[in-house]
């Protein structure tokens, strides 16, 4: 397991550790069973009016295997919650091999969002796990695999700082969308899974390798707690929370592994309980103009951003990144001085990235609308076909051993 050097981002960053919210909430816990022992994974979900899901959430939870349940607990952040969630949580407890905390906070207007509700349940989640423990998130309206914290306990055992599951929408729910919807849906999902190939063969990374996805989604998200004390606890974003914690481990160069051994199946309502979140997306697909999922962008941006971060990465490795620094300068298109200032105040190669990515025009995001997806699609599909058949080369290419011999 990484060991983060917190001694060097304190320097860097100043205080990293978890901090509680200024504000007092008043958070009421109440604990249903368990010892008095830390436990070693704790699963982290917020809340809010799901008095008809959470059960079954729970019940997933409850049938996974290959795990021991004395090792684990669930924090329930109830954030906002006005129709019986807590009650039907305390009915179903007892029936539940797992402990179970139960956080009751009604949030001021300015923080009852995802971002906010995300966090504290992660944070109580870091406060009562053992140290060298594990932290995972999920949604109440989402139900695990029954190999889920054990598939993401493998992920983290073979040396992964982060994962991020593989998410897949409720079948029977999306049967019951519009047509055009789906049609919108179906689309986006094989861009995605392109965008995800593309990225991996252009620029390659030993703990991420292919096959894998490009999703960081919080229904579906763990990390050691070693990793979550590192980045200072989740960014509470009101939207895009999850992406912004995934961001963070990047930034200090944490190894995340996308996974498609850590699956769970997520509700594909249009009657969602976060604003801006998938509820709201499967709503605004009926509109041609609005941007697909903000993780796509067109087909040569992921391309030029993939080629760029991997051939600057090497050079980061190689210490060729100060020499290299007026062509880098020109290929990005900001002032030599921004680059090296960005290349001294940095010590990890995911900071000094996000750095260059937030000045340089020519990282900018370019968002797939659904005019353009079709098209997209066919030019994101014709580069993933040029490097299969560059790296089925590669592989089918004699060693220079065997040419030597």
């Amino acid at each position: 397991m990484r060991v983060f050097g917190l001694d060097g981002l304190k320097r860097v960053y100043g205080r990293v550790m978890i901090e509680s919210a200024k504000a007092d909430f008043g958070i009421e816990v109440e604990r249903l069973g368990g010892g008095d022992t830390a436990p070693r994974i704790v699963v982290a979900i917020p809340v809010k009016d799901e008095v008809e899901r959470i059960p079954l959430c729970l019940e997933a939870l409850g049938l996974q295997e290959d795990v021991d349940f004395a090792d684990i607990a669930v924090v329930l952040l109830l954030n906002n919650t006005t129709d019986g969630t807590a009650e039907i949580v305390r009915q179903v407890a007892p029936l539940l091999p797992y402990r179970i905390e139960i956080h009751s906070v009604n949030l001021p207007k300015a923080y009852a969002n995802a971002g906010w509700a995300r966090k504290l349940a992660m944070d109580a989640a870091a406060a009562l796990v053992a140290p060298d423990g594990l932290i995972l998130t999920t949604d109440a309206d989402t139900l695990a695999h029954e190999e889920w914290i054990a598939a993401n306990r493998r992920e983290i055992e073979a040396g992964h700082d982060a994962v991020a599951g593989y998410v897949m929408a409720d079948p029977m729910e999306l049967m019951q969308l519009p047509p055009a919807i789906l049609e919108r849906g179906s689309l986006e999902w094989e861009y995605q899974q392109l965008a995800a190939e593309l990225d991996a063969r252009v620029d390659p990374e030993a703990h991420d390798a292919w096959p894998r996805h490009n999703q960081n989604c919080g229904a579906s998200a763990a990390l050691t707690a070693a990793a979550y004390r590192a980045i200072g606890g989740l960014p509470p974003r009101p939207v895009g929370e999850d992406r912004a914690l995934f961001e963070m481990v990047r930034r200090i160069d944490g190894k995340i592994r996308h996974s498609l051994e850590v699956q769970v199946v997520t509700s594909a309502r249009t009657d969602g309980r976060a604003s801006g979140g998938l509820a709201d997306e499967i709503r605004l697909r009926t509109d041609p103009d609005h941007p697909c999922d903000d993780a796509l962008e067109v087909a040569m941006s992921t391309f030029r951003r993939a080629l760029w971060r991997g051939q600057l990465r090497d050079q980061w490795r190689m210490g060729q990144a100060e020499t290299r620094a007026e062509s880098w300068a020109r290929t990005l298109r900001i002032p030599v001085e921004a680059y090296r200032t960005a290349l001294g105040r940095h010590p990890y190669f995911g900071a000094f990235w996000a750095e260059l990515e937030s000045q340089s025009p020519r990282l900018a995001w370019r968002l797939v609308t659904m005019a353009g997806l079709k098209r997209e699609i066919r030019r994101i599909r014709r580069l993933v076909d040029t490097l299969r058949a560059r790296d089925k080369a590669a592989a089918n290419a004699p060693s220079e051993n065997v040419r030597a011999a």
